[in-house]
């Protein structure tokens, strides 16, 4: 009974350890842990484009899975980490989201299949500006950006 009880735990523990998810709160206002400005247009510590076909440096799709998602989106609520959204004054951090030409980072988008990121979130549609929070860390990573 205890050797049971002992195999039972190891696979419990082995399993959670396995299984990693990031709930990452979105802020429009108030204090996050981090606030990152977007812009379209102008200059940013990093550069994001978004892609539907071909390559990137990552790929990420929405799911409606909470259980499979690497991350979370939240807009309320507790979460690992919050990151606030703001389109003008400072931030932290300021993400140019370019249409074409060259970024520092590109983020290839699916509808269906194998990605690197899998997203859950209660709303339907997401925003580029709340992927680019959710995947922030990924983003720095990938641009070799130091804080």
């Amino acid at each position: 009974m205890k050797i049971k009880i002992l195999i039972l735990l190891c696979v419990l523990f082995n399993t959670s350890s396995l299984f990693s998810q990031e709930v990452v709160i979105i802020k429009d206002s108030g204090i996050g842990d981090m606030s990152i400005r977007i812009k379209e247009s102008g200059f940013g510590n990093i550069s994001v484009q978004f892609k539907n076909s071909g390559f990137g440096d990552f790929s990420v799709r929405v799911t409606n899975n909470k259980l499979e998602a690497d991350y979370v989106i939240k807009h309320s609520g507790i979460g690992d980490r919050s990151v606030r959204i703001k389109e003008s004054g400072f931030g932290d951090i300021d993400i140019l989201i370019k249409k074409s030409g060259f970024a520092d980072v590109t983020i290839l988008t699916k509808e269906s299949g194998s990605v690197d990121f899998l997203i859950y979130s209660e709303k339907e549609c997401l925003s580029k500006s709340e992927i680019v929070a959710a995947l922030i860390n990924v983003i720095k990573e990938k641009a070799k950006y130091k804080d």
